[in-house]
């Protein structure tokens, strides 16, 4: 990488846009939990230095993931993972 430097990212921020995986996707390197597949949300989180990630997104309901509904993140490894205000309590 050259000239490139590094920034503290935010680690607040908000729903963008999003999907629901509603199938299992190709493994590996995808592993299912042992209770089995379920349904779960992906998407762009934006935070406020103007830049994008794409991550996994914990909610209570897929509901709670309207455009601009804030998030936080809860893990990097081994994905970006952010959780809505309602679910950060279960978010590991």
């Amino acid at each position: 990488m050259y000239g490139a430097s590094r920034i503290r990212l935010s680690t607040q921020g908000r729903v963008w846009a999003y999907t629901i995986q509603r199938f299992p996707p190709k493994s590996p390197p995808y592993v299912p939990p042992p209770e089995g597949f379920r349904p779960f949300a992906v998407g762009y989180v934006e935070l406020p230095e103007g830049i994008k990630v794409e991550a996994v997104l914990d909610c209570e309901e897929f509901t709670d993931l309207d455009a601009g509904s804030p998030v936080s993140l809860v893990a990097t490894e081994p994905v970006p993972r952010f959780a809505t205000v309602s679910h950060q309590g279960e978010a590991v």
